[in-house]
């Protein structure tokens, strides 16, 4: 049955009916129609044959049976069908096909049917397009290498899917016709050198059509990585490099080589978004070129109607000027479908075209402008980044992006206790990033894959002398609370309206209050802009206004259930917490910068301005802070909120030396408690560094809007204090159900106006 009726357009100008009915007929009937005669054949042989291992499973082919079944397909049934019947299979996807062995007629010449038929795929199927052998036990690439030989003349292939491939591939095998018009390539977790691939075939002279690149689990490190970036540059729009070995130093190259220079980046909406201002052409090597947002008066409010608004159409005062010229990207309004670059929409979407003798617009190669070229959906799941790499990858990618993916990065701070090195701790999650992810800086952002604590504000953290209960109550207490305090703003739906798809990672299975409340909050307010579009869709309702949708899709993916056993550690390990945790005698130069192995900041901003004055600043000298001015520098010698930073060469964006005023405070006791602590641990020369710009959240927590601070200080106050580690371990607080509390409050919600009526997933990973 039908579930939307045809335009008028549609159901007037085809000249057959059957035009219009073929396409909602079930594949059961498929067979029997094409028997009708020559004009039904016409019809559904196309449609019959195009995918016939999937039509096969659908038709009732049992697994057991798929070997048997292939070889007669290929030796007997192929061999005797039509050239212009052979010419109809326009796909072969074996993900799912003949995966198991088939019981007591398998042999050894039957498990390798499917890799020999390879050889012969231009001959037996001239008009295949799309090859998927995802995870196929089978596959041998000599044999594809084989048919690339034989293939000079046949059509080429267009997807072609060969992730998880036992075998190494052959190194020239993307030199032949048969790969000349590829669009989509997966060659992810296959062994071998991706950059002897890149030496030999995998480039845009072979592959000039490739769009969309995926080379996950290849051992991929920065060199190769940028190998890949400048070997395609603007080619691609789609790439996945996940689950490698991929760190900071590959950004610079991703945002400068493959991401288009022309820029989203636009005043014109200040007044609902705020804009972007570059007050000096000066920046670090941590941070980027150094910006700020500058919000509008009416700016920021709660549920804006007019923020919801999609941007209005591209119109020229020269009318010769109808179209966008090459120099000009106009940011897409976030009402256009999310581009998809999975194998399964981009079957469907050649399937359709081949059925329908349509051109479709999925590598969006005719679009006008340069500005629309370039990297869009970039993953970067399960590598080695910090977050400070990741911000300045935000940053600089001129807000390009309608797809990013990080499941985790690296934001341990350095600490006020130089001497301090906790080896074997992490710190994982994005902890104040959520300003990054405003329409003002990711312009075209539609979709979005990254750890939760973006909206939950709950690092994951592990510890070889913590249990994982325990380490979980140590996120879920004073880390939670030290990141509320430093970065009240975390991710809301309504943080960007144009994202309408959210998946939040790396949740823990169960949770002591903060995670579930953060996660429910969450859902509330994605109902609360549910209505509110809702509202805006009516007062615009004739004015030519259109409304975005908002956030219709959110999947919340799950980590496996851990033990509460016994902690690791207990009240008579000989480990001296005090020294851990508080270790004042060794004094501040004795190593701050590599606590946790790695920090969210980088090394080159550790190295401070030399003070006079090197007391030891301790946590319980803070504690004890009694109203009345800082005493020791830099407040011992300036009575003004503000010192001159100097960035060396090595650390500066351009390579030029230069000097900006630092703000630190009046040093007094003030009403936010974020501001205190941040001029406290001004104090320490070691944290008067790693200067850069406020962010939205650090003026959120009571910093002057435009104005730079010391990172490294104000990063500082995250990492739990006094004995929070070892109380940890002794706290005997209970666990909640993470899933299950989601499904109450879904079930409390429904049938009321609070219910969220968008696509919610819950999903358990490993």
């Amino acid at each position: 049955m039908m579930e939307t009726l045809p335009s008028y357009e549609n159901a007037t100008s085809s000249p057959d009916w059957l035009d219009l009915v073929a396409p909602y007929i079930p594949e059961v009937d498929w067979p029997r129609c094409s028997l009708v005669d020559r004009r039904f054949y016409h019809h559904f042989a196309p449609r019959l044959w195009q995918d016939p291992l999937v039509t096969m499973r659908h038709l009732g082919l049992h697994p057991n049976d798929d070997l048997a079944w292939y070889r007669r397909f290929i030796n007997k049934h192929i061999k005797s069908a039509r050239f212009e019947t052979r010419s109809y299979v326009r796909s072969l996807d074996l993900r799912d096909f003949a995966l198991r062995a088939s019981g007591l007629y398998s042999s050894e010449a039957s498990e390798r049917a499917i890799s020999k038929s390879f050889e012969q795929l231009p001959q037996l199927f001239p008009g295949l397009i799309c090859l998927l052998v995802d995870g196929h036990p089978e596959l041998d690439p000599g044999s594809l290498a084989v048919a690339a030989v034989a293939a000079r003349t046949s059509q080429s292939l267009q997807l072609l899917d060969l992730a998880r491939c036992p075998h190494e591939l052959t190194p020239k095998l993307f030199n032949s016709n048969l790969f000349k018009d590829l669009v989509y390539l997966d060659v992810s977790f296959i062994p071998g050198s991706v950059r002897t691939a890149i030496q030999s075939s995998l480039h845009p002279e072979a592959l000039p059509e490739l769009r969309v690149l995926k080379v996950r689990g290849r051992e991929v490190d920065n060199m190769t990585a940028s190998l890949v970036i400048q070997t395609f540059r603007g080619q691609l729009w789609s790439l996945d490099l996940s689950h490698n070995l991929l760190g900071d130093g590959i950004i610079d190259t991703i945002a400068a080589g493959c991401i288009s220079l022309f820029t989203f980046h636009t005043d014109a909406y200040f007044e609902k978004e705020g804009k972007l201002v570059s007050p000096k052409a000066v920046g670090s090597q941590t941070y980027g070129p150094f910006n700020f947002i500058e919000e509008s008066e009416i700016g920021g409010g709660p549920y804006l109607l007019e923020g919801y608004l999609a941007d209005s159409p591209f119109y020229s005062r020269r009318t010769d000027h109808a179209e966008l010229q090459e120099w000009q990207a106009i940011r897409p309004d976030g009402r256009a479908p999310l581009r998809r670059d999975d194998a399964d929409t981009t079957k469907e979407l050649l399937l359709s075209e081949a059925i329908s003798a349509t051109v479709t617009d999925f590598d969006q190669r005719d679009q006008h402008g340069i500005g629309y070229g370039g990297l869009a959906h970039l993953y970067l799941n399960g590598n080695k980044f910090t977050v400070s790499g990741i911000e300045r990858l935000i940053r600089t990618s001129r807000g390009r992006l309608e797809h990013f993916e990080c499941d985790s990065c690296l934001c341990t701070p350095t600490r006020s206790h130089s001497g301090t090195d906790l080896k074997g701790v992490t710190m994982v999650g994005f902890p104040g990033s959520a300003p990054l992810f405003r329409p003002v800086v990711s312009s075209a952002l539609r979709s979005l894959r990254v750890h939760h604590s973006l909206a939950t504000q709950v690092p994951t953290v592990s510890m070889d002398s913590l249990s994982s209960a325990s380490a979980a109550r140590l996120a879920e207490g004073q880390l939670f609370n030290n990141i509320c305090r430093a970065y009240p703003l975390a991710l809301l739906p309504d943080t960007n309206p144009r994202i309408t798809s959210l998946t939040l990672t790396n949740i823990p299975a169960r949770s002591t209050g903060p995670v579930i409340e953060r996660l429910v909050r969450f859902l509330g307010l994605a109902s609360a802009q549910q209505r509110t579009i809702r509202e805006a869709r009516a007062l615009f309702s004739g004015r030519g206004s259109s409304v975005l949708r908002g956030l219709r899709h959110i999947r919340l993916e799950l980590e496996p259930d851990f033990s509460e056993s016994a902690d690791a550690i207990s009240a008579g390990d000989e480990i001296d917490y005090d020294k851990l945790l508080d270790p004042t005698e060794d004094g501040f130069m004795g190593g701050g910068d590599k606590l946790f192995g790695v920090t969210s900041r980088s090394e080159a901003g550790a190295r401070s301005q030399q003070a006079p004055n090197r007391l030891v600043i301790g946590t319980e000298g803070y504690a004890q802070w009694t109203p009345g001015r800082l005493k020791q520098y830099p407040y011992s010698d300036t009575a003004s909120e503000y010192i001159t930073h100097r960035v060396d060469a090595a650390d500066s964006w351009t390579g030029n030396v230069f000097s900006i005023p630092v703000w630190i405070g009046t040093g007094i006791v003030g009403p936010h408690a974020a501001v205190n602590e941040y001029m406290w641990n001004v104090q320490d020369p070691n944290l008067r560094a790693i200067a850069g710009p406020a962010t939205p959240n650090h003026v959120a927590a009571g910093a002057p809007a435009m104005s730079y601070i010391f990172y490294a200080a104000w990063d500082a106050m995250i990492l739990p204090k006094d004995n929070a580690i070892r109380e940890a371990s002794k706290i005997s607080s209970k666990f909640r159900d993470v899933a299950l509390a989601i499904k109450e409050y879904r079930l409390r919600t429904r049938g009321t106006a609070e219910h969220w009526d968008g696509k919610l997933e819950l999903a358990r990973t490993g």
